[in-house]
């Protein structure tokens, strides 16, 4: 290979490196990206294309069962074969109307015939409980700390990722979730709604869905103890929820619009959790952009992404699939009291 050869994939290699790495914030982007089997990915414009998610929704618009998408899918039902590996008890507790029960019983009944759908590709669950579970404390024994594997994206805007919530408590939540949206069908302003926050099409408060805020109550708590670690200008024991809609669930089911850049308060300096429910290969495209870094960052199922309220973001379109988002704004104090002050611009409260 000749000198110049060398040099030019040389540059080649440099150049490649420097349009992935934004230079703020190279040295702590680096070293996130070499660490951590759950780190999230920075993707840039000149990405791959993302193969678009099989469309479970229009096969079961096709068998009438248009209404038993989300419920049948956090069950771990992709495609309309799967069906057929439903259970009696299964469908029992995912609690299907008699209607909708039909209509299964019919597709069951005509894929059993067909021979073309004979092998079990994914297991399928209703369970809505278990993933939470921990041992019994007796009087003297201390409570077990989580982990959150925390990762700096960028000290100097304080980004942060971190692992909130395993795999498996992602899919009993997924599936606690649309049990109580299933059941809600027909009840106005309940199950998923677009009543709460004017920038997201579907979401609904935890606190509406049975046993969600005792399960995730622990993990919230040592979050929060975790937040004072990672900002120590908070005054300690000032952390609360912003308010008594927090946390929410977020849901994106088929193509849809991101979310417009913005901030996450319109008052005042805040902090943002937002965690991902799906996994990488149940929807396309999505993830959050970062307007201070232009990079738009992309979770592992359970990851989350902390952030303060004030730092500009946007939500990526959704290309296909369906994309769950678990998400906490919380209100604080700062020592500094010149960061008290109402912020008023650009808030997500004012987005239309």
């Amino acid at each position: 290979m000749t000198p110049i050869c060398s040099k030019l994939m040389y540059l080649q290699f440099i150049l490649a490196v420097s349009l992935l790495i934004p230079t703020t914030c190279s040295a702590f982007l680096g070293g996130h990206l070499t660490r951590s089997p759950f780190r999230a990915r920075l993707s840039t414009s000149a990405s791959v294309e993302e193969v678009d998610i099989h469309d479970l929704q229009s096969e079961l618009n096709s068998e009438g069962l248009n209404l038993c998408h989300g419920i049948m899918h956090a069950s771990g039902v992709r495609e309309l074969s799967d069906i057929q590996y439903l259970t009696e008890d299964q469908i029992l507790e995912m609690g299907i109307d008699q209607f909708d029960k039909q209509n299964i019983k019919r597709v069951q009944e005509r894929l059993s015939n067909d021979s073309h759908h004979l092998h079990q590709l994914r297991e399928l669950s209703t369970k809505r409980d278990g993933a939470f579970d921990r041992k019994v404390l007796s009087r003297f024994e201390v409570e077990e700390r989580q982990d959150f594997d925390i990762r700096t994206i960028c000290s100097e805007n304080d980004v942060y990722t971190g692992q909130l919530f395993s795999i498996e408590q992602c899919e009993q939540l997924n599936r606690m979730s649309e049990h109580y949206a299933y059941k809600q069908i027909g009840t106005i302003n309940s199950g998923w709604t677009d009543q709460i926050y004017t920038l997201t099409a579907q979401h609904m408060a935890c606190k509406d869905v049975p046993g969600m805020i005792p399960s995730t109550q622990i993990i919230m708590r040592q979050l929060i103890q975790e937040l004072y670690g990672m900002f120590p200008e908070i005054v300690p024991g000032s952390i609360c929820y912003e308010n008594d809609g927090e946390p929410h669930l977020v849901k994106y089911n088929g193509k849809a619009k991101g979310t417009v850049a913005h901030t996450d308060n319109s008052e005042y300096k805040f902090i943002t959790v937002n965690a991902i429910l799906s996994g990488q290969d149940e929807y396309s495209g999505g993830g959050t952009y970062i307007t201070v870094l232009d990079k738009t960052i992309k979770l592992s199922q359970g990851q989350v992404l902390i952030h303060l309220g004030d730092l500009e973001h946007a939500g990526a379109d959704i290309k296909s699939g369906v994309r769950r988002l678990f998400i906490a704004f919380f209100a604080c104090r700062w020592k500094d009291d010149l960061l008290n002050k109402p912020i008023l611009e650009n808030a997500r409260d004012f987005e239309g």
